[in-house]
């Protein structure tokens, strides 16, 4: 008994190190989610903050649901001026998760991060999400 104590308690210290590296296995929120649970997350880049949960979906099971906000300050360039601005953003999050690639021919979808190795990787969601925001097209509001 001493000896699967040990083990659970090595298991949860490593996970722990997971999301403190901001890397959580699909396992995980798997096993957390059919015990009724939910994984909360925060994780900071360049002064963004990204909170919010990971959980399973019922309606989707093979899929993982991350529900959260992005808050915080980013500066972008206006495509009119080409000058910098920042801009305080405030949006909600809401996509699925899915390890490995996928096709869908289901027009319930519209947002799915394609994860790879068992891993979902917040920084690089983050980091995604921040790109996006970057690419779309910004007008520098006049004061």
């Amino acid at each position: 008994m001493q000896k699967k104590k040990l083990l659970f308690s090595l298991q949860q210290e490593k996970f722990a190190r997971d999301i403190l590296k901001n890397k959580i296995p699909f396992t995980k929120v798997f096993q957390s989610s059919k015990a009724g649970g939910k994984i909360d997350f925060l994780i900071e880049e360049e002064g963004v903050k990204c909170s919010g949960e990971l959980f399973c979906d019922e309606s989707f099971p093979d899929f993982v649901r991350l529900k959260g906000k992005l808050q915080g300050k980013i500066t972008l360039i206006c495509d009119l001026s080409g000058e910098e601005f920042v801009k305080t953003l405030d949006e909600d999050l809401a996509f699925y998760l899915s390890d490995g690639f996928i096709t869908l021919d289901n027009e319930h979808f519209d947002d799915v991060f394609e994860c790879s190795g068992g891993i979902i990787d917040l920084a690089a969601i983050l980091k995604s999400e921040l790109e996006m925001i970057r690419c779309d097209y910004h007008i520098k509001e006049e004061n």
